[in-house]
């Protein structure tokens, strides 16, 4: 009991710290807005203020999307094809009408090596044709992910350069190559049109998991935390959002067939979170596994019973609290075939992972309008689970204003020319979009919008990165 008590309070210590980092980071990003305040306690309130403006914003987008295209944004889901893109199914599916409606899209789409071409060209035209229905189909864009650890799991093989397991980039390159190996990665895939990859792995390499991972781990924790940042930071910087995996841990039990089942002692706890801890508050998701991980001397208690995804512990108490984390929580694959067996369907696994506090449930199938329908009639009646579905909602919309989809704007002033009337219009319209007064200055009001703007795609850049992502090799 005194090993958990002391867990709490650690975690509530690092929240405290947590929040005045962001508070510190909101000042230096709001400054723009208070230019001429001197004093340090007026531009975190200003700084506060601006925050609470923005939430506003997201707050008022995500009400203005209708029920089917909001509870889309909370799925990661493969698609057909590499040439078009094209719907499977339509949006009547949720109320038991699956021939009626409008195309039912995801939130996000995973790509797979069958979804590109060797042809960098075409790969571009095909993630653009995605855009382009959403667009065509009044939906949200989506952002496009891939699973590109390098080695076993390169899902662009033969189309960017060169990119090795993990293991094998720690072992054999230096830390200024691993960063120009990264970096060039992370310039091709965005090129092509990709958001976010689902890499890197930071798990610790140890005796439970080692023949699991494999080449997908860096190695040791001191490996891990070196190289795992290089990979974070080259991405990141590159615009390419990165989901940390797998949190907290797994075991060799591939969970394709079977729960990975871990217990630790308290003393070997900070092997598996140290790195997340660290790596987290830079990255923009995590993925969840579906481990079953618990202290010796846990007992029975009921969040270390149920594998990670699925608990409140892990998902918010740890990864949200402890590791200050506020990107996206990505749920593994629902539909592996080790939670059906014992006891998670995918329609019951995607009510635990929302109320756990994952945003994003990433499923293998193309079809999640059977899935959708459920968590939209559960939300019908369960105003608390309608509370996690908005916060879902919300952190989806965040990624994809950071990510460039979607564009979070200042409002636009009303000329002073026009008349008083106008003019009180003006203000009312301010004080509706929650403007406040912090300093003598008027906090401005903001809006979401699709972002209209799309890159071509550049083949001379792209390869101009590929050359130098061979190069780091040599």
């Amino acid at each position: 009991m005194k090993k958990h008590t002391s867990l709490l309070i650690l975690s509530f210590v690092l929240l405290i710290i947590g929040s005045i980092f962001s508070i510190v980071r909101a000042v230096k990003k709001y400054n723009k807005y208070a230019p001429e305040v001197d004093s340090v306690v007026a531009k975190l309130k200003y700084a506060a203020a601006v925050k609470r403006a923005e939430n506003q914003a997201v707050e008022d987008y995500a009400a203005s999307l209708s029920d089917e295209v909001r509870m889309s944004q909370l799925f990661l889901v493969n698609i057909e094809g590499n040439e078009k893109f094209h719907s499977v199914e339509k949006t009547g599916v949720l109320y038991g009408k699956s021939r009626e409606g409008m195309p039912l899209v995801p939130g996000g789409v995973l790509l797979f090596s069958y979804n590109v071409s060797k042809d960098p060209l075409e790969t571009y035209e095909f993630i653009k044709t995605i855009r382009d229905f959403y667009l065509e189909n009044q939906n949200v864009p989506p952002y496009v992910a891939v699973d590109q650890e390098g080695g076993d799991v390169n899902r662009l093989r033969g189309l960017t350069s060169t990119l090795l397991g993990q293991k094998n980039i720690a072992d054999s390159l230096t830390p200024e190559r691993a960063e120009q190996l990264y970096s060039a990665q992370a310039r091709q895939i965005r090129n092509l049109g990709f958001h976010l990859n689902l890499a890197p792995v930071v798990e610790v390499e140890n005796d439970s998991n080692r023949d699991f991972l494999d080449t997908r781990t860096f190695g040791n924790l001191e490996k891990v935390l070196l190289y795992g940042r290089i990979a974070v930071e080259s991405y990141e910087k590159n615009g390419i959002g990165v989901v940390l995996k797998h949190f907290p841990g797994n075991s060799s039990v591939d969970p394709h067939v079977g729960l990975p089942k871990i217990t630790f002692e308290e003393s070997e706890l900070a092997n598996y979170i140290k790195p997340f801890e660290q790596l987290l508050p830079e990255s923009s998701g995590v993925l969840m596994s579906h481990a079953i991980m618990k202290p010796v001397s846990g007992g029975h208690i009921e969040e270390f019973e149920m594998p990670a995804c699925f608990s409140h512990h892990w998902v918010t108490d740890v990864a949200r609290t402890q590791c200050m984390f506020q990107g996206i929580v990505i749920s593994d694959d629902i539909f592996m075939g080790a939670l059906a067996k014992n006891g998670y369907p995918p329609e019951e696994a995607a009510v635990k992972a929302i109320n756990a506090g994952v945003d994003v449930i990433m499923l293998s199938e193309k079809r999640f309008g059977h899935v959708a329908k459920i968590l939209l009639e559960k939300a019908e009646t369960d105003e608390n689970f309608a509370k996690e579905i908005d916060r879902a909602v919300k952190n989806v919309i965040r990624y994809k204003i950071k990510a460039g989809i979607l564009l979070m704007e200042e409002v636009e002033e009303i000329p002073k020319e026009n008349s008083e009337s106008t003019e009180e219009n003006k203000n009312n319209k301010r004080k509706s979009a929650g403007s406040v007064k912090e300093a003598e200055m008027t906090v401005p009001a903001f809006s979401v919008r699709i972002n209209p703007n799309y890159e071509d795609f550049d083949l001379k850049k792209f390869d101009e990165d590929y050359k130098s992502g061979m190069a780091a090799y040599n």
